[in-house]
């Protein structure tokens, strides 16, 4: 490791006193359960009272901020301020100290303590609620020099804002600088976050002669389609041409071919210059090119396409490809600026259209990807008949910079929230912890982390370190029996099962997405209970998703079903699995298709990456457990087919 790494990790140990590691299990667990009952009650104030195992505890820290914030919801006065100050002085801004610092201000704000708020926020702070409370402090001590310049920050945004800001909002007015440009000036951000309220609020602002074109603005983002049939029975109605194709835009998304349809009287209707003419086709081709329509295609080819936004370069050259039209898609990636044509993506594409064309055989076009690690560097070696290139290579332990991290108070209080399943906390934790660690020292704490079994958190950090040879650390294959277990009850393949709960969790059986799907393969409760109803399985509720045991055996079953439903093709199990069955046969084509340019259109860019990670992973995953790499071959071989066609 370099001397920087080391320094710093030295340095951060001396930042606080590290705590001794528990004797043994029992003792560690005694200690826990101390520090809980004292953390979730939260009453007294330390001051010496605790007993001297608490105090020992790593999560101390936590307790003591825990109980100053109790004391500051319940009798706050000025010495708990002075005592809430000298602690977050004592501990900079540790993660335990974001919540006191955050409630202290309010209380601060609430009290009227204007002063004191000033000296421990003396700069301007970017959080609404805070940016407001700051400027209503300012405005009461009498400090308006540069007042103005602050002010605007709250102003200029297109959120509504705390009522805490008013004050700021009325002396801007009192002072004459809220004038027609600056309500327009934020009406426009407003419209542009789709915040109509607000724009509503602000339009009433405006002299009455100067109103209708913003209501205009707001009815043509807000109902879409149905006021777009009003602008072309009324020409000659004010409305701004970004808001006009916006809400084109909006409408084409729910149903392109009656935006296509709209988009051909307006152009009828009303006067618009031909940049104008193709930035409305082009929205329409775009949305359009999202469901695959063959609308979208016929559109990008009345748009120039040099014209065109990286967005807009994509989903052209995707429509080009779903129509198998090699000549249209060369003309696209033409265009494309140089980062584009060397992105890895076009570059296989590139590859693709010269052997359809006839330009090159299929290994020497693929030759140069299919050296690369990649998703589209062992489709290129698919097709060249290439073994994928996998090299790993195991990254160096090195046993000082081991030691070093062990001791930061940080990361035991990380350790120990992750040993009392509090996730969350402990990742807070080692943010703070690794801060200022460079890559090698990133690397060293993905080896600890992998060593502690928290996979999830290894895998990120060695990704952030930018370290991606060691494919046993990336790849790490725990909870073999319940894996195998699952798998071979219910018949499906142990490889895609593993690629399956590494490409949604990254093995994290603690995991809970913002949809409220749980558990190492990210089950949803709802499909939970009906597999385990459907295929009669035990299901203890929502929770019990946490154990990968159940939480594996329900995923393996219910993707024994999908594939049942799939005829056994994977290609569609995988995006079914990430995006819903309901959505793989409104995605099919209308002619068959290959299976590589089928993902490519995959319209969800959630799903279209997942799709690409799962089968990256297969190939891994399956060289970690067989000891060869996975072949997709097999899984591309076969065009993606219309519904019951043959």
């Amino acid at each position: 490791m370099p001397v920087r790494s080391l320094l710093v990790l030295a340095m951060l140990c001396l930042a606080g006193q590290a705590q001794a590691a528990p004797a043994s299990v029992a003792e560690a667990s005694a200690a826990d359960r101390a520090f809980l009952r004292a953390f979730e009650a939260s009453e007294g104030t330390g001051d010496g009272q605790d007993p001297a195992q608490l105090e020992a505890h790593p999560l101390y820290p936590w307790l003591q901020a825990r109980r100053l914030e109790r004391a500051l919801s319940t009798a706050p006065d000025t010495g708990l301020d002075a005592r809430i100050e000298g602690f977050l002085n004592a501990h900079d801004r540790a993660p335990y100290t974001q919540a006191l610092r955050r409630q202290w201000l309010s209380s601060l704000a609430a009290r009227e303590r204007w002063e004191r708020l000033l000296a421990v926020q003396p700069q301007r702070p970017t959080a609404d609620l805070r940016l407001c409370q700051w400027l209503t402090a300012r405005l009461a001590l009498g400090r308006t020099e540069d007042f103005a310049r602050h002010a605007w920050a709250a102003w200029r945004n297109g959120r509504s804002m705390p009522g805490a800001c008013d004050a700021a909002f009325d002396w801007l007015e009192a002072q004459g600088l809220l004038d027609e440009a600056a309500v327009t000036e934020r009406l426009r951000l407003a419209l542009d976050a789709n915040a109509f309220g607000l724009a509503r609020f602000l339009t009433d602002k405006l002299p009455e002669s100067a109103q209708r074109v913003w209501i205009n603005a707001r009815l043509v983002r807000q109902r879409r389609g149905r006021f777009i049939e009003r602008l072309i029975e009324n020409p000659d109605a004010p409305v701004f041409f970004d808001d006009l194709r916006a809400g084109l835009l909006a409408h084409a998304r729910r149903n392109p071919e009656e935006a296509g349809d709209l988009l051909a009287r307006l152009l009828a209707a009303r006067s618009l210059s031909d940049s104008e003419q193709h930035a409305l086709r082009r929205s329409v081709a775009l949305a359009a090119s999202w469901s695959r329509a063959p609308l979208a295609l016929r559109l990008f080819r009345e748009t120039p396409v040099e014209e065109h936004s990286e967005e807009a370069l994509v989903w052209h050259a995707r429509a080009a490809l779903w129509a198998q039209d090699w000549r249209e898609f060369r003309r696209v990636l033409r265009a494309m600026p140089a980062s584009m044509q060397q992105d890895e993506t076009w570059r296989y594409w590139r590859a693709r259209m010269r052997v359809a064309r006839g330009k090159a055989r299929a290994e020497e076009a693929f030759a140069a990807l299919a050296q690369e690690r990649s998703f589209y560097g062992f489709l290129a070696a698919q097709r060249a008949g290439r073994a994928p290139i996998l090299e790993p290579r195991p990254s160096k332990r090195v046993p000082a910079a081991q030691q070093q991290l062990a001791k930061l108070p940080a990361v035991q209080r990380a350790r120990a929230w992750y040993a009392l399943a509090d996730d969350r906390r402990a990742r807070a934790e080692l943010a703070w912890a690794f801060a200022e660690l460079d890559a090698d020292g990133l690397e060293q704490a993905a080896l600890m982390l992998h060593d502690w079994g928290w996979h999830q958190q290894a895998i990120a950090w060695l990704a952030r370190a930018g370290r991606w040879d060691d494919l046993a650390l990336r790849f790490p294959l725990p909870y073999a029996d319940s894996f195998e277990r699952a798998a071979k009850e219910a018949d499906i393949s142990l490889v895609w099962l593993h690629s399956i709960a590494r490409t949604e969790s990254l093995y994290d059986t603690r995991a809970v997405s913002s949809a409220g799907a749980r558990g190492i393969a990210q089950l949803m409760p709802t499909t939970a209970q009906r597999v385990a109803a459907r295929q009669s399985l035990s299901y203890d509720g929502r929770d019990s998703l946490f154990d990968a045991d159940t939480n594996l055996r329900l995923s393996a079953h219910f993707l024994h079903e999908l594939l049942e439903r799939f005829e056994q093709r994977w290609l569609f199990v995988v995006p079914a699995y990430n995006a819903g069955p309901g959505r793989i046969p409104v995605w099919l084509p209308e002619a068959a298709l290959p299976a590589d340019i089928w993902i490519e259109n995959i319209p969800f860019n959630e799903t279209r990456g997942y799709v690409r990670r799962a089968l990256y992973h297969y190939v891994i995953i399956h060289w970690r457990l067989h000891g060869t790499p996975g072949d997709i071959g097999p899984l591309l071989a076969e065009p993606v087919r219309p519904q019951g066609g043959a």
